[in-house]
Parts: structure tokens; C-alpha cells; sequence
């Protein structure tokens, strides 16, 4: 569908990150559509006890978003400049339509149902700018706008990420990507010493915590949030929708989580920064397995990410090898012919001379020495 015939205003599809947004509001409007609608509920749930001769089919099914704001191919906004030199082009809605069965036979008339009545409606509802709710799409393009300008300040101001006053940091449940509700949340308040001040462009100036390059530990009691801050940080390189707790947190792009993977495949990646030496002398320089312990996996890891560029690791002793991440005073007068180097051994010159930085969670070892 042409972009003047949808009559969305040009400001919404003005920039590449408002036709992200744009592109993902649509997505979500037609996934509510379709559940509203039951139109993604096959015909077997009206009866006929479904199986082979049972009727099936009739279904509408899109890629239904998460809590972020990402690029998809379920809405597709194509832009061209007009003659007059005004933006043009057309928006794409794709989803499947699978049409109504009984056995190896089209039931007709349903599937005219679906073509000439759901899905006009489905692309009336999801496509025209006078069927939306004009000041949530609006909202929700600002929104996404904003912490991509945040998250581009970041550098200027020499931090890895920022998390500002009053975010909703933990989730719903573990299963959950949706936040915690707000009468039973703690919000997020930055200690005084490390608050900061970014600019946005549709609104006031916002304070919060910059976390600035180099090493940072974040520490603590048990159930006192640390993992719960690392996982923001970990999914704030995506910008988040509206309402979202996390809409206001911003981590530099390039940045990655690191953890152990027992049992992962590994194929020629030089782990020899951190492990010296294996059984039977296999090499570490160029080190293969298809079955990696979590100390040999860890560092293939941590190799892999700087390899592809990454400007900062997260690293949360929970998900670690704890003989990789860290060796206390004692562990090292004991076991003096140790081939492994520690993470936090590493930190330190992984920013003086690759500017890479680490930002880690500890609360079992008092001993680190970045």
C-alpha cells in the first residue's frame, strides 16, 4: 500500500529510526487485531473434532514483537522521493493466511470469508494512519527516537551505558519480558556520585547513571538486583517500547554478554590469552572442540566478541566458569602451576590496550584486583 494512501503524517517515517518504529507499531497493531479477532484460532475449535476429515486451517499468523524495537520483516516501509522531492513509497504488511480445510478439499465458502472480509479489515485496521490511535503511534515514534539519541550521546560523554531515574528494571517473572508491576517495584535511583545529565530530543533533559568506559563491579547482597541490572544492560542495545520500565535505559551497541556454554561447539579459536595449556598438549592457539568445558567455552567466547568488535563485555559470575573469571590470594598459593588466567587478571589491560570495557557482577569474592 502506497504511504500517501495510508495518509500517515511524513514525520513518522521521516528517519530511518522513526520507520523503525513506525514499521514495529504496525506489527503490533495487527497482532492485537488478530487475537482480538480470533482470527489466528483454526477452524477446528468450532467443532468438528478437527483430525484429518475435521475442518482446520483459516488462521492468521504474524511475528508478534517483544518488549524491543527492532527492524522486521512483518512490516516493511519502502521509501523513494517523489518527483515534488517529498518522501513517497509504500508499507508492506506480511503475515500468513492459511485457508480453510476439510481433508484434501478448500471449504469455499470460508475461505471467501477470510479473503474478502478479514483481510480487508485486517489491512484497514493495521495500514490507515485514521484507524489508529494517533497519540500512542505518536508516543510510541518519540519514544524509540529518544533512546536512540541517548544511546548516540554515549560516547561523547565517554560511558558504556546509562540508566536513568526512576526505570522499572525487573520483570514480571523469569519467564516474562514484561515489567514488574509498578505497586510492587523498587525503582531505579542512581547513586549521587555517578549521576549524569543526557539531552533528548522530544523532551526535557533526563538524569540517571552513566556508567562510565573502563571496568566497573557491580556488587552486593543476594537479591539486591545486580543480575537484574546486567540483563537491562544486556537487552538495552535495543531501544524498548513505550511504558516498558527499560525505555529509558540505553547500552552502547557493540556491547555483548558473556557467560559459560558447556557443551558448545568451538572451531579454531585462540583461547591461549587465558588458557595456557590443555591435557595431552591440544592446542589453545588454535583450539577446536565439540564439546567445550565452561572455561574453555567462556573464553571462546570472550575471543569470538572481540574478534567481531565488541567495544564492551558483561560478565555475571552466575552464568561464569569460576576458574576462568577469577582465582582468590589462597586458590593461588595452592595451585601454583595454574594454566589458566583469570578474567579479572585480564580486565584491566583488555581496556588499556584494546579500550575494551568490562562491567561485571561479583558477590562471592572480596579478592578481585582490576
Amino acid at each position: 500500500m502506497s504511504l500517501a494512501h495510508t495518509e500517515f503524517p511524513v514525520d513518522a517515517f521521516s528517519s530511518e529510526v522513526r520507520r523503525v518504529a513506525l514499521a514495529d507499531y504496525v506489527s503490533r497493531v495487527a497482532a492485537q487485531c488478530i487475537r482480538e479477532r480470533h482470527m489466528n484460532e483454526t477452524l477446528s475449535t468450532e467443532g468438528g473434532g478437527g483430525g484429518w476429515s475435521g475442518p482446520k486451517g483459516g488462521t492468521f499468523n504474524i511475528n508478534v514483537p517483544g518488549q524491543e524495537v527492532l527492524p522486521r520483516t512483518s512490516t516493511v516501509i519502502n521509501i523513494s522521493p517523489s518527483k515534488s522531492g517529498e518522501l513517497a513509497g509504500t508499507i508492506e504488511l506480511r503475515f500468513t493466511a492459511s485457508l480453510p480445510a476439510r481433508g484434501r478439499t478448500i471449504l469455499g465458502l470460508e475461505a471467501s470469508k477470510i479473503l474478502s472480509l478479514n483481510l480487508p479489515w485486517l489491512a484497514e485496521r493495521s495500514l490507515l494512519w485514521s484507524s489508529q490511535k494517533q497519540q500512542d503511534l505518536i508516543q510510541h515514534i518519540r519514544v524509540v527516537e529518544d533512546q536512540e539519541a541517548l544511546r548516540g550521546q554515549l560516547e561523547g560523554q565517554d560511558l558504556v551505558a546509562f540508566v536513568a531515574n526512576e526505570a522499572i528494571l525487573p520483570r514480571k517473572s523469569g519467564a516474562s519480558d514484561l515489567p514488574m508491576s509498578t505497586g510492587s517495584v523498587t525503582r531505579f535511583v542512581s547513586p549521587p556520585d555517578m549521576e549524569t545529565e543526557l539531552a533528548r530530543p522530544n523532551g526535557a533533559p533526563i538524569r540517571g547513571m552513566g556508567i562510565s568506559r573502563g571496568v566497573t563491579v557491580l556488587t552486593g547482597g543476594g537479591f539486591h538486583g545486580k543480575s537484574t541490572l546486567l540483563e537491562a544492560l544486556e537487552l538495552s542495545i535495543y531501544n524498548h517500547v513505550p511504558e516498558d520500565g527499560r525505555d529509558r535505559v540505553v547500552t552502547e551497541s557493540k556491547c555483548v554478554k558473556i557467560r559459560a556454554e558447556d557443551g558448545r561447539s568451538v572451531t579454531g579459536v585462540d583461547i591461549s590469552p587465558f588458557i595456557s595449556g590443555l591435557p595431552r598438549g591440544k592446542d589453545t592457539k588454535a583450539f577446536s572442540s565439540t564439546d567445550a568445558s565452561g572455561s574453555t567455552s567462556m573464553a571462546a567466547n570472550i575471543q569470538e566478541a572481540l574478534e567481531l568488535g565488541a567495544s564492551s563485555i558483561l560478565i555475571d559470575e552466575d552464568s561464569s566458569a569460576t576458574n576462568l573469571l577469577i582465582r582468590d590470594q589462597r586458590m593461588q598459593a595452592l595451585v601454583t602451576n595454574e594454566t589458566i588466567t583469570p578474567l579479572v587478571s585480564k580486565a584491566r589491560a583488555l581496556f588499556d590496550e584494546l579500550g575494551v570495557s568490562t562491567i561485571i557482577v561479583v558477590g562471592g569474592c572480596g579478592d578481585c584486583a582490576f
